[in-house]
This record gives structure tokens, sequence and C-alpha cells, in this order.
């Protein structure tokens, strides 16, 4: 894969997870960060020239995926898209 540095990766997990902590209290937003999860590490070596903070970057991801989600390209989160869309 491409390059990435060690403690921005953390900083991206550690958010990710405080996200996904907060998705389990509220019942939204679980497969949108399930799928961020599986392509962050692409938006992360597409940003390594740019000055992106990680929380800015797992929202992009975040986006990317509510997008596909919207136009029927992701099969799993068709089920609960209403949660994307209602929460």
């Amino acid at each position: 894969m491409g390059r990435t540095i060690p403690s921005y990766t953390g900083s991206v997990d550690r958010f990710l997870s405080e996200l996904e902590r907060i998705s389990e209290r509220t019942g939204y937003l679980e497969d949108v960060l399930k799928e961020t999860r599986r392509r962050i590490r692409y938006f992360q070596n597409a940003s390594y020239d740019e000055s992106i903070d990680t929380q800015t970057l797992v929202v992009v991801a975040m986006i990317s995926v509510i997008e596909d989600m919207c136009k029927g390209r992701l099969k799993d989160g068709s089920q609960n898209s209403g949660n994307v869309m209602n929460g």
C-alpha cells in the first residue's frame, strides 16, 4: 500500500473509535463507520501531500460512504440507509 505515518494513522484510528462508541450508544451511522474504516487508508494515502487533519480526513471518507449509499453503490448500507438519512 502507500505511505502512512504511524502517529497520524493512530490518530485516525482513535477518532474512528470515538465515533464508533457514539454510534453504538445512538444506533446511528454503524454501517457508515464500518465502511469508512474499510476505506480510510485510501483517503489517507490520497491526502499524504496535503495539510489535512485527521478528523477532516475521517469526515471526508464518511461523506464518500454516504454518497455511495445514497447512489445505491453500497449493498450493505442500503438496508439501514434510513438511519443515515434521518440521523
